[in-house]
């Protein structure tokens, strides 16, 4: 019966491929886009500009994760339990946005007389941190607000509007004159704000309503930050799993060192493609189910998910050696090596989206921050013993063993939750393979002629 239930659970969610597929495509055309975006800045900054650039985002992608209080985290989590409104939990948000913008200013004006000097002569635009950090905010919010509410087709508008501007205002830069560090990360924050409109347009019949906007609700803003808080300590430490290494490839080898590692982190992560896809819809609809449902269908997506990360890794680590060279310049060969390092914690790490977002929907977000922490004292220890006798290459090899750790620890819970054999989550069955073969003679036959 147990070989059964998979399949059974996966039958009972018709729409759940479709949104997949939709959320998936959506997710490559934006991590084209982003590729594209890649390869614009790399050739037009450099190494050690793109290390710049790579340094700036992180800085402000940790401070946008600090200050937005974890109100994506709980506007998936609340709206697809349908215990708030979407427009009480858009009102949260921008009001917590508008908090954001104002520590980030405060932090920069303390930034100025003690930094400042250096950071302008490393060509780090530290005062357009003020602008970034709340946009990132706004943007991070409502796009997740779109996601809580089921609302795919307008999520998926708002994440290709940022890369697909972005690659368009780069392109318009480089052919109109050089592009230095400043120019990109304003063009950056530019299709960020656009991206921010769009989504807050979408919102407008559903979620913008002034009387809301202009009312502190401090039940609901306390509840919401409450419960985010605790997940969004993990994508804290999940941030760091994925990015500390970069301060510390600074530290221990140069910025263009971390320019390198960028491009290699950018190539490999072409392999989430899917697990993001099936992570964004899945969240939702598991959070609405109930507990044996949840289990089967989060085992058979879960396996399914780790075979095609794993057959794109194998795809990537033959074509790397020709691709990185081709698109990002011969500047950034060294980029390969640390790249087929990385690819095997990436597919694992793949797995262990899909099993955060189960444990997520059974109300278990501390589960998940605990398990991220474990990883990020791995990325810790083994960043320090392996960077700097190593350089990229070990920073690449600590990344994989974190992400390692990471998916086991995310197994072991799901096991622990659901009750039955993380093998279930792990091992492709015979019955799978037959529903892709038959799946692909559909999608051969709707094609053909």
């Amino acid at each position: 019966m147990n070989r059964r239930a998979p399949v059974e659970g996966a039958a009972a969610h018709p729409g759940l491929l479709g949104q997949v597929n939709a959320v998936f495509l959506t997710y490559v055309a934006s991590a084209a886009l982003a590729f594209g975006v890649a390869v614009l800045v790399a050739r037009a900054l450099g190494p050690e500009g793109r290390g710049v650039y790579a340094l700036f985002l992180l800085s402000a992608s940790l401070a946008q994760t600090v200050l937005s209080l974890g109100l994506g985290v709980s506007a998936v989590y609340y709206l697809g339990k349908g215990a708030h409104s979407v427009s009480r939990v858009v009102a949260n948000g921008q009001q917590v946005t508008l908090a954001s913008a104002a520590v980030s200013g405060l932090l920069v004006l303390l930034a100025w007389p003690l930094f400042g000097d250096r950071l302008a002569d490393e060509g780090a635009p530290y005062w357009a941190f003020a602008l970034a950090v709340p946009l990132f905010v706004d943007y991070t919010v409502l796009t997740a607000v779109l996601q809580g509410a089921s609302r795919f087709l307008a999520m998926n508008a708002v994440i290709l509007a940022q890369p697909l501007v972005l690659l368009g205002l780069l392109a318009v830069a480089a052919t109109l004159g050089d592009v230095d560090t400043t120019a990109a990360v304003l063009l950056w924050c530019s299709a960020t704000f656009a991206a921010m409109g769009l989504a807050l347009a979408l919102l407008r019949g559903q979620g913008l309503r002034p009387a809301e906007l202009l009312r502190l609700d401090r039940a609901s803003l306390r509840e919401q930050v409450r419960f985010g808080a605790q997940g969004q300590a993990g994508n804290l430490a999940q941030l760091l799993n994925y990015r500390l290494d970069q301060y510390l490839v600074l530290l221990f080898v140069n910025t263009a060192g971390v320019g390198i590692y960028a491009v290699s982190a950018t190539v490999s992560q072409s392999v989430w493609f899917l697990s993001n896809a099936v992570a964004a819809v899945l969240m939702p609809r598991l959070s609405a189910a109930g507990d044996a449902e949840a289990a089967r269908t989060t085992s058979v997506v879960c396996r399914s998910t780790l075979l095609a990360s794993a057959l794109g890794a194998v795809v990537l680590a033959v074509v790397s050696p020709w691709l990185v060279e081709a698109l990002f310049g011969g500047e950034f060969g060294d980029a390969v090596r640390p790249l087929l390092w990385l690819l095997p914690g990436t597919v694992a790490l793949a797995g262990s989206k899909v099993l955060a977002s189960y444990i997520f929907s059974r109300g278990r977000p501390l589960t998940n921050t605990m398990n991220t922490l474990a990883a990020l004292g791995v990325t810790l220890v083994a960043d320090f013993a392996l960077i700097p006798p190593f350089g990229v290459a070990g920073a690449a090899v600590a990344s994989s063993l974190a992400y390692g750790c990471h998916f086991a620890l995310s197994l072991a819970a799901y096991r622990r939750l659901a009750g039955g054999s993380a093998w279930d989550a792990v091992l492709v069955r015979g019955d799978d393979l037959r529903r892709y073969v038959a799946a692909a003679r559909e999608r051969l036959a709707a094609v053909q002629p």
